[in-house]
C-alpha cells in the first residue's frame, strides 16, 4: 500500500498545489506583485517549519502519549474522508466587511502557511507517514523528497500566481481536476480506515 507513488499522491491531496491556485488567488486579489511574492516567500518557509516539525517531534509527541499507528490511520481517514465531503458540499461563507490590510508577515502565518499549504489533513498524512517510516527501508528518504517536492510546488504557484490565474481555461480544468481528486481522496480515505481494521484484525485482507 505504501508505495513512493502512493505517498506522492496523499501529499499532492493534501499538501499539493491545486488547492493553493485558488485560496491564495483570492487571499491576494488587488495587492501589489511585490507583497504577494512576499507573503509567498515567507509563507512556504513557515510552512517548511511545520512539515519539519511535525515530521521529527510528531513520532515522540505521539509515543508520549501512547497513540497507536492503527488510531492515527483511521484518524488520518476520518479527517481525509471530511476534507473531501467539505469540498463536495462546500459551506457558504459570510460576507465579512473589508478589513485593514494584514502585514505579510500575518498573512504568511495564517491563513497562508496554515491552513492553505498544511491543513490539518496534510499534517495528518506527515504524521502516518513517519510512524509508518521504520517498517519501511528507504520510506523516510520518498517521505522528505515528496515533502520538498509539493512545498517546490507550492511555492512557484504562489509566487507566479498573477501570471497562472491568466491562463485561459484554467479554473475550468482545475475545477474538473478537483472534482477528480476528491473523488480519490474520499477512496483513499476509506482505505486507510480499512487498512487500520486489518491491522487490528477486526476482518481478513
Amino acid at each position: 500500500m505504501y508505495k513512493e507513488s502512493f505517498i506522492f499522491t496523499i501529499f499532492f491531496l493534501t499538501l499539493g498545489p491545486i488547492k493553493i491556485i485558488s485560496a491564495f488567488g483570492k487571499l491576494t486579489q488587488g495587492m501589489t506583485l511585490k507583497f504577494k511574492r512576499e507573503v509567498a516567500i515567507k509563507g512556504i518557509l513557515i510552512a517548511l517549519a511545520i512539515c519539519l516539525y511535525v515530521s521529527l517531534l510528531g513520532e515522540g509527541i505521539l509515543k508520549k502519549y501512547q497513540i497507536s499507528l492503527e488510531s492515527l490511520e483511521i484518524a488520518g481517514g476520518i479527517v481525509l474522508l471530511l476534507s473531501a465531503l467539505k469540498a463536495i458540499f462546500p459551506e457558504i461563507q459570510p460576507t465579512n466587511p473589508p478589513k485593514s490590510q494584514p502585514s505579510a508577515l500575518q498573512l504568511a502565518i495564517s491563513p497562508v502557511a496554515s491552513p492553505i499549504v498544511v491543513p490539518p489533513v496534510g499534517v495528518a498524512a506527515i504524521l502516518i507517514f513517519v510512524m509508518l517510516a521504520p517498517r519501511h527501508p528507504g520510506m523516510g528518504f520518498v517521505i522528505a523528497k515528496a515533502l520538498l517536492v509539493m512545498l517546490l510546488l507550492d511555492f512557484l504557484v504562489m509566487f507566479f500566481i498573477d501570471q497562472i490565474i491568466k491562463v485561459p481555461g484554467l479554473m475550468l480544468v482545475l475545477q474538473v481536476l478537483g472534482s477528480v481528486l476528491v473523488f480519490v481522496q474520499v477512496a483513499l480515505a476509506i482505505e486507510a480506515i480499512l487498512e487500520a481494521f486489518r491491522n487490528l484484525g477486526v476482518f481478513k485482507t
